[in-house]
């Protein structure tokens, strides 16, 4: 890490501020070149500090900005580190960044910042995927997890699971160097019940995964019904706008209309469907397709019925349609005296009224996030970590079921498993995962 590397860390456009950084030892030298202060003396520059001064575009032309110096290794990459902070623009930003550039500095890698966090021990794997989640995040649920992912939570569970096998490992040592030692069995006890404590914590975590999925990515809720039913009229009040058009004519919903509101920092992304009934007009039968495939891809099914009718052949065709997917089952119309036989967990709205629309979203949340998971607490946040966790799972399961295994066997197997774990945190000796976690990140960063 000899190259002083430099890149704009805010994004391209017009705005108050632009950030340009520098990150190495040649640093402070570049900076002399092209920055002065009447406050800032080079020998005695005080770390964290904001100067004032001019930042020289040419030898006539300057730019009144902040220079802000962070010593090594108390920042963020672990350097020497030089902050310019200037008025934003595309122009002047880039102008700058080729000077510096054409002062010695190297343009920065995506991700090379955080990677040299990483090398220089000021940050672990996960907790700079962590980084890229609170960038990417899209709902209060995403932010907290990944915010708790930055702060380490995730790095302290598997050090300390790694510890223990690096325990385990000292101790199986031990007994092969003294195998006249009748103590082979009592080690294989402790080994097993350790092994079995582990198991039982990535189990834990695992299990969050179902939940998990929707603070990613979201819940795919369709909202299905017959013909004026008062699917469209639920959307409205579901993302309290007028987002579907609503009359009185069937079928007026033709196509599928998404829309999303954050609730309880979940996302919901609501998908309002065409009536479900047998039809000869084209434009029609297509929607109704695409309403039956909806159902298909849907986490949840809101399934409309209309309180102030007697059920009729589409509502059962419905009901029928829906019965292995995960659903609610929404009486409508609760402003109209009711005529429809009751079901089993319904929930009675008015959409017109938005009456009882609350108690709905609330009923949605409480499917599909278990009332054992916190949204507060640890969460894994990215398809890798859950592929690893389960990858060292059965790793664990594999050490437990070969118990015949010879002690040096299990040795080897403990050793995969702390490599397995290592992946996560960049405690491993595959170099290949910390170079694909790092060119995710964008310029600057």
């Amino acid at each position: 890490m000899e190259n002083t590397i430099v890149a704009i860390s805010t994004p391209l456009g017009r705005g108050a501020i632009s950030i340009i950084r520098m990150s190495g030892e040649r640093s402070l030298d570049i900076a002399k070149k092209v920055f002065s202060s009447s406050k800032l003396d080079y020998k005695n520059i005080e770390p964290n500090k904001l100067y004032l001064g001019s930042f020289f575009l040419n030898q006539q032309t300057k730019e009144k900005c902040f220079l802000v110096y962070f010593k090594g290794p108390n920042s963020f990459t672990g350097e020497d580190m030089i902050e310019f902070q200037v008025h934003g623009g595309v122009l002047l930003s880039q102008k700058i960044l080729n000077i510096l550039i054409n002062n010695g500095a190297k343009l920065a890698n995506p991700g090379e910042f955080s990677e040299r966090a990483f090398e220089n021990g000021k940050i672990s794997l996960d907790e700079a995927e962590a980084i890229i989640g609170e960038i990417n995040a899209e709902s209060e649920g995403e932010l907290i997890a990944n915010l708790n992912l930055a702060q380490g939570k995730l790095k302290l569970k598997i050090t300390k699971m790694q510890d223990n096998l690096t325990s385990l490992i000292a101790q199986i040592e031990a007994t092969l160097d003294y195998p006249e030692e009748d103590f082979e069995k009592s080690a294989k006890e402790n080994i097993f019940n350790q092994i079995y404590n582990i198991k039982n914590d990535l189990l834990n975590i695992i299990n969050q995964e179902e939940s998990l999925k929707y603070v990613n990515k979201g819940v795919n809720i369709a909202i299905i019904g017959a013909p004026n039913v008062g699917k469209s009229s639920l959307l409205n009040a579901l993302v309290g706008q007028d987002k579907a058009i609503v009359t009185d004519i069937a079928g007026t919903t033709r196509d599928i209309i998404n829309e999303q509101i954050i609730y309880k920092g979940i996302k919901f992304n609501f998908i309002d469907t065409a009536g479900i009934r047998e039809s000869n007009d084209v434009v029609e039968k297509i929607g109704i397709e695409r309403s039956q495939k909806s159902i298909e891809n849907a986490d949840i099914v809101l399934c409309v019925l209309d309180g102030s009718s007697p059920l009729n052949s589409y509502d059962e065709d419905i009901i029928k349609k829906i019965k292995d997917y995960k659903h609610i089952i929404v009486i409508n119309k609760s402003d109209c005296p009711r005529k429809l036989q009751t079901f089993k967990n319904e929930i009675v709205i008015s959409a017109k009224e938005e009456i009882g629309i609350e108690k709905l979203k609330q009923s949605i949340f409480d499917l599909i996030i278990s009332k054992n998971i916190d949204l507060n607490k640890l969460m894994i946040v990215n398809e890798r970590q859950s592929s690893i966790l389960k990858e060292s799972y059965q790793l664990c399961k594999k050490i437990i079921e070969d118990k015949q295994q010879s002690m040096d066997i299990i040795a080897m197997q403990i050793k995969n498993l702390w490599n397995c774990l290592g992946k996560i945190t960049g405690q491993c000796e595959n170099e290949n995962i910390i170079n694909l976690i790092f060119s995710k990140f964008c310029l600057g960063k």
